[in-house]
């Protein structure tokens, strides 16, 4: 450590500084040995008397102490002390010259520190020492020591001189080298620094662009969190957050020893706005009833909507048990007024049902489960009201569940049968056709009837596999008795809006048609009066594409719609029927039946056939008999029954005995 110290003189060089510290490693190395070489020298030249040379020396020791003294000092001294060393050096080998003229090898020493004059101080300072060895030599042999060898002496010069010139030429060399290489380096520095200039140029577009798709994550990161907690339709919280909520709230509930009240919101006949307007007109309705239902609530209660028309309602820090039906009341009566959709005047009504924690239940799926059976029986109590839950709701709702969800398997384990229901002539009481009605023959629960199943089916979607399964079943139960012999008649299939809706129905009718060898003019479809007025456009289209397969169509329900008569001349049908609720109360209600007469009116005039539903009485078939509809469905002729009975009204040459239902 000492040592490397001595050598740098006790500096710190850069990386740039490398030649300079060579410098000066070389300057105190030669100073150090000179030093020590000299002063063990002039120990012994006093010794053998060599008083002159002995003075000499101790001078050089004095300048070399001096020059390392200046070096460790400055880095900057270093120039100036570069010309003295040498120079020292050149005066000591001549003063040796003088007093030992016979020693040639001291003329070396010439060669030598010129060498180390080119190294230390550049071409410059390597010619003055060499001119000066020269002259020093010339000088001692002429002037003072004529002894000495002259032609040593002149060998040597030229030995100098040459030397001086050789090293001078590798010295310009490498002056010209370094000078190409500072070039190269100066030009790769240059590319380097342009390079580097570019990629940083570079890496802050990139940066600018990565900053500006962090902040457009940000911002779509926000914007997917908030459609991941509501509803896109009315910007509501969605089952999910909603959910969060309740829990949280459940929470804090237990936490304070408060109440708090979840309310459960069905809109009333929904699916008839969706089915006979069109899902636009729904979603307008949806957006209207959400803003109406907001404006109600106060700002600490919650409103979300779950799908559908169902909405839920979160009220916290409930005091009072009967201000929650206050509340209910108010939401109620906030749907009172009409709603404007486009051109429509609109009216819904909703039912609410009712739970209240911790008494209905101490978690949000429990307490969601009881307000959601709640409702139902609020929608089983007429409608338009809201329910407190009670527990014998959560029953009628498991038992809806559970019908659901065994529906769902209901058509791979072959439940489902047809029961065909007489058409009759009631002129001569011949049979002239059969509608199709399925029913579930549940394992459990029994025969369960269409109005129980049918509105679940269609919500689940099961009604398109169903919808399917009857069409075939029917044709190729009229392809049976068609070859058994019997004589045709038309078959009456209803078709649900989805089903009309689906965009495989025509390739449907037309596979079943042709694999099961029904004819086209034996099937009669049935459709709501509702449907045709969604998309009158749409509807006229499809129903004469299925016109075109030959098949009947007939208007179920007439007279529940409020379709226009110029629209229903449009429509390519056969047939009107009158629906049973015309019906019940004929002979005896006047409007009934001056509604009944004008349907038939209406019929005749467009050459339309009519048949009339839900005839029981004798009363009923005289009336209509009279009012010019012979065509009779009903209980007063026959009940919905298996193909096996229907096999032996064939067997009867289709004759059908009445059976007044009052009689």
């Amino acid at each position: 450590m000492m040592f490397n110290d001595f050598l740098t003189s006790g500096h710190n060089f850069d990386k740039d500084e490398y030649e300079l510290k060579s410098k000066f490693v070389l300057m105190n190395s030669m100073l150090g040995i000179g030093i020590i070489f000299i002063s063990i020298l002039t120990v012994f030249l006093f010794i053998d008397g060599k008083i002159f040379l002995t003075i000499a020396n101790l001078i050089f020791l004095f300048i070399g102490l001096i020059s390392i003294y200046f070096l460790r000092n400055s880095k900057n001294d270093y120039k100036r002390i570069i010309p003295i060393v040498p120079l020292t050096g050149i005066l000591l080998v001549a003063t040796a010259l003088v007093e030992f003229p016979d020693e040639q090898v001291r003329i070396g020493w010439f060669f030598i520190i010129i060498i180390i004059s080119f190294f230390l101080g550049g071409r410059k300072l390597g010619f003055v020492a060499s001119f000066f060895s020269i002259a020093a030599m010339l000088f001692v042999e002429y002037f003072i020591n004529t002894s000495l060898n002259s032609y040593t002496l002149f060998l040597a010069s030229v030995i100098i001189l040459l030397g001086t010139i050789f090293i001078n030429l590798y010295e310009q060399r490498e002056e010209i080298t370094k000078g190409k290489l500072l070039d190269i380096n100066q030009h790769l520095e240059e590319q380097i620094k342009k390079e580097t200039q570019k990629r940083i140029a570079q890496y802050k577009k990139s940066n600018l662009r990565l900053q500006k798709s962090a902040e457009e994550i940000k911002k779509q990161k926000v914007v997917f969190e908030h459609l991941a907690h509501h509803d896109t339709l009315t910007n509501l919280p969605n089952r999910v957050l909603f959910r969060d909520r309740l829990e949280h709230s459940i929470v804090k509930a237990k936490r304070n020893n408060t109440k708090l009240a979840v309310l459960f919101m069905d809109l009333d006949h929904f699916k008839e706005i969706n089915d006979s307007l069109g899902h636009q007109i729904g979603d307008d309705v949806l957006k209207v009833v959400a803003d109406r239902l907001k404006n109600e609530l106060r700002g600490s209660d919650s409103i979300a909507r779950l799908g559908g028309d169902e909405f839920t309602i979160l009220l916290e820090d409930v005091k009072q048990t009967f201000k929650i039906g206050d509340i209910a009341q108010k939401l109620i009566r906030s749907l009172k007024d009409p709603l404007l959709i486009n051109s429509y005047e609109l009216y819904i009504t909703a039912s609410i049902g009712i739970s209240i924690y911790p008494s209905d239940g101490e978690d949000a799926e429990t307490l969601l489960k009881c307000a959601d059976a709640a409702m139902y029986s609020a929608k089983s109590d007429g409608r338009n009201i809201f329910q407190y839950y009670a527990k014998e709701m959560t029953e009628q709702a498991f038992e809806r569940v559970m019908l659901e969800t065994s529906m769902r398997h209901a058509l791979d384990n072959d439940e489902f049968v047809i029961h065909y229901q007489p058409q009759v002539d009631s002129k001569n009481n011949n049979l002239i056709g059969l509608e199709a009605l399925v029913r579930w023959e549940h394992p459990e629960m029994g025969l369960i009837y269409p109005d129980k199943f049918i509105p679940l089916a269609e919500t689940t979607s099961v009604i398109i596999p169903l919808g399917e399964w009857i069409l075939r079943t029917v044709a190729a139960q009229m392809t049976a008795w068609h070859n058994k012999g019997f004589d045709p008649i038309h078959i009456s299939v209803n078709l649900s809006v989805k089903q009309l809706r689906h965009r495989s129905l025509l390739l449907l009718i037309e596979k079943i048609l042709e694999e099961t060898k029904f004819r086209s003019d034996w099937l009669e479809l049935e459709i709501t009066e509702g449907y045709t007025m969604q998309n009158p456009v749409q509807s006229i289209k499809l129903l004469q594409r299925i016109r075109n397969l030959g098949v009947k169509l007939a208007i179920d329900d007439f007279g529940t719609g409020y379709s226009s008569l110029s629209y229903l001349k449009q429509l390519p049908i056969n047939k009107l029927k009158i629906d049973k609720s015309f019906i019940k109360d004929i002979p005896g209600s006047k409007e009934d039946e001056a509604l009944v007469r004008a349907i038939i009116s209406m019929a005749e005039s467009m050459y339309l056939s009519v048949i009339a539903e839900g005839v029981e009485t004798e009363a009923q078939r005289e009336f209509l008999q009279n009012a010019g509809c012979c065509n009779i469905q009903g209980y007063l002729f026959a009940k919905p029954m298996s193909a096996n009975k229907i096999d032996d009204i064939f067997n009867k040459k289709n004759i059908i005995e009445r059976k007044d239902v009052n009689g």
